[in-house]
């Protein structure tokens, strides 16, 4: 249920590269190294993978064997000891070894918790909960007879070990701003990070929370839930998505409009799609074209775009002649239109597509490295 970014199907990766200690993967000639957002090379090309630094720490590989690195390229744990290394957060990170056996391990490299022989899946800790997996048998009677397959449950542990939770979800996500969505059959529900359920498995559906708000879905209708899992907009609308600003895109009659979080309708429902307000704007398409708007529905562009992203540092990705380029908030072009995709800008850079090849431009329209 996890990395993504927002533009339909182009390739965002932005949010999750490495942004504190401003270090990005980059590919050349197969091998993986990193740079800053200058497009300096700090590490040289020498990986085979490399995941994005986080907390300081970065999974590589080399030989296709992986280990952990710091962001001085000192190797926390080595090559050759574990066939995965997880993403290193709140001080642990998750590893298998070739027996299958799951450990957590600290950033000295030495392991700080051992898990049961069971456990065939383990996630990082956030919010002081991890996501553990197990495999079991699921017995159906079919034809008078009990037929058994594979499946799997999920739990939650606490960092010493313990279970928060038992082993009663079909699946659940990584603990955010202390809670987390799950599912029990068909059915979303709420787990605080005590391991508490917030919300039993209720809604179709639940977005992940932005402005402490959550869409829903309930037997084909959309609403809004806030943290306590209470409705605050009861389901009644076609589709909803995510409050950014205080408006939400909602769906009415095969139009989009956008709704304040009393749930009334500030700007009607005459798009055919629409883009999160962020920076005070929003994309909308009508007809062929998208165009922006601001909080009152008042246009800034009209309908001139092929398709278009969101603002962020000032910057919006949008599309013309079938090239991707960037617009600061006065409509002048910081990025050429030369880009097969393009990502939404966070510290002064974004991921792009050129020529097939993934690179990085910044807002001076450079491509990085240079």
């Amino acid at each position: 249920m996890k990395r993504t970014a927002l533009l339909l199907s182009l390739l965002i990766l932005g949010s999750t590269l490495g942004m504190a200690q401003n270090l990005y993967p980059i590919l050349k000639k197969n091998k993986w190294g990193y740079m800053n957002n200058k497009g300096q090379l700090v590490i040289d090309y020498k990986y085979d993978l490399a995941q994005n630094f986080h907390e300081g720490y970065a999974s590589v590989a080399l030989g296709n064997m992986p280990c952990l690195i710091d962001v001085n390229e000192k190797r926390v744990i080595d090559t050759g000891i574990f066939q995965y290394v997880g993403t290193y957060s709140e001080g642990m990170v998750s590893v298998m070894d070739y027996k299958f056996n799951r450990f957590y391990m600290n950033n000295k490299g030495k392991v700080v918790l051992s898990l049961p022989k069971e456990i065939y899946d383990a996630r990082s800790f956030s919010n002081g909960l991890a996501r553990v997996g197990k495999k079991i048998d699921i017995v159906q009677n079919k034809f008078g007879f009990d037929i058994s397959n594979l499946g799997y449950k999920f739990a939650y542990i606490r960092k010493d070990g313990s279970y928060a939770t038992e082993f009663i979800f079909d699946d659940g996500d990584d603990m955010d701003a202390g809670m987390a969505r799950f599912l029990q059959g068909k059915l979303f529900g709420l787990l605080d990070s005590n391991g508490a359920i917030i919300l039993p498995a209720t809604y179709d559906f639940i977005s992940n929370f932005n402005e402490e708000i959550a869409a829903v879905n309930k037997t084909g209708k959309f609403g809004y839930i806030n943290k306590k899992g209470q409705e605050i907009i009861a389901p009644q609308f076609t589709y909803a998505k995510e409050f950014n600003e205080g408006l939400a895109a909602v769906e009415v009659e095969g139009k989009f409009g956008f709704i304040d979080t009393s749930g009334s309708l500030v700007i009607p429902a005459q798009y055919l799609d629409i883009r999160p307000f962020s920076e005070g704007r929003a994309a909308v398409y009508l007809q062929t074209k998208w165009a922006f708007i601001d909080a009152k529905g008042n246009y800034i562009y009209q309908p001139y775009f092929e398709e278009a992203g969101y603002f962020n540092e000032g910057i919006c990705p949008v599309k013309l002649k079938g090239k991707w380029g960037a617009i600061d908030k006065e409509g002048h072009v910081l990025v050429p239109f030369e880009f097969e995709n393009i990502g939404i800008f966070e510290d002064g850079i974004a991921e792009v597509i050129y020529k097939s090849i993934n690179l990085y431009v910044n807002s001076r329209g450079e491509i990085l490295p240079k």
